[in-house]
């Protein structure tokens, strides 16, 4: 009887010990492989979810530059550049302030005259002149800084120079009045010489590559070209007319002539600079 109770005894016992085979949790790897499903394949992800896009940075900020003339790209440009920019110290009204395009003979064209000009940047029309001189018909557009990729931004500010307190005007200026400044600056772009006055309003929109015109010979110029001058300056430029070099030139026009051209507030920069901040896939090249 004793034999019968102790082998009752053990068998109890040996019913109650963990099993690690049979009554054990499986391992976390094992678990997890049981109770979730297979990962989706990516095409499946694909097709049923909804990517989720980044916010844009300034660099990745959408930067589109046109050529300024027809048939004309980015390289071509260069090869009828018929004066270069000459950027004067402030004050004075030498040098030479843009670039000048002109040909007298190229391929079928026996001169640049009548080439239709474009609007190389996005932008809104701040001014156009009557054939006066120097510019003779003109139109002047504003883009915002802010609309360029962040490393021409900074290259554009970093070569801003000090406005001086007294630009010392070697030109017939009247007392010149300084701009109202807002903190933000602008890229004025200025097209000269136009065969006619655009027939664009102060504050139309203008996009990059929209026709403004054909390249003429008025104002002070002496065959026919494009003077495509640049300048950085601060935003929201006010003055709705310009000229000198005439006796009937009015103050308020000389006022502003001067205001753009020498006080420092608007300074000139090479137009190529963003010619080749907007090369490769991000330009667009009139063909």
């Amino acid at each position: 009887m004793k034999k019968v109770w102790l082998l009752f005894l053990v068998l109890s016992l040996c019913a109650c010990s963990p099993n690690a085979d049979a009554d054990t949790p499986m391992s976390t790897a094992k678990a997890t492989k049981t109770n979730t499903p297979e990962p989706t394949s990516t095409a499946t992800l694909a097709a049923t979810a909804t990517p989720i896009s980044p916010s844009p940075t300034p660099t990745e900020i959408p930067f589109t530059v046109c050529s300024p003339l027809e048939d004309e790209t980015f390289d071509t440009l260069r090869l009828i550049i018929s004066k270069p920019l000459d950027i004067p110290p402030f004050g004075q009204d030498v040098g030479h302030h843009g670039v000048d395009f002109a040909f007298f003979q190229r391929g079928e064209r026996e001169s640049i005259q009548g080439v239709e000009i474009y609007a190389i940047l996005s932008g809104k029309v701040v001014l156009t002149l009557d054939d006066r001189y120097p510019y003779g018909y003109t139109i002047l557009i504003e883009t915002p800084l802010s609309d360029l990729p962040e490393p021409l931004q900074k290259r554009l500010l970093t070569n801003y120079l000090p406005v001086p307190e007294d630009p010392d005007y070697r030109l017939n200026c009247p007392e010149v009045a300084p701009p109202t400044l807002s903190g933000e600056y602008s890229v004025y772009h200025l097209y000269a010489h136009m065969e006619a006055r655009p027939t664009y309003s102060r504050g139309d929109s203008i996009t990059c590559g929209e026709r403004l015109g054909t390249v003429g010979n008025t104002g002070w110029s002496s065959n026919p070209h494009l003077h495509l001058e640049t300048r950085l300056g601060p935003s929201g430029i006010s003055f709705q007319t310009m000229a000198h070099y005439q006796n009937d030139s009015t103050t308020e026009q000389m006022a502003n002539y001067c205001l753009w051209r020498m006080s420092g507030y608007y300074q000139l920069f090479d137009p190529f600079m963003i010619f080749d901040a907007g090369g490769g896939e991000m330009s667009v090249e009139n063909e």
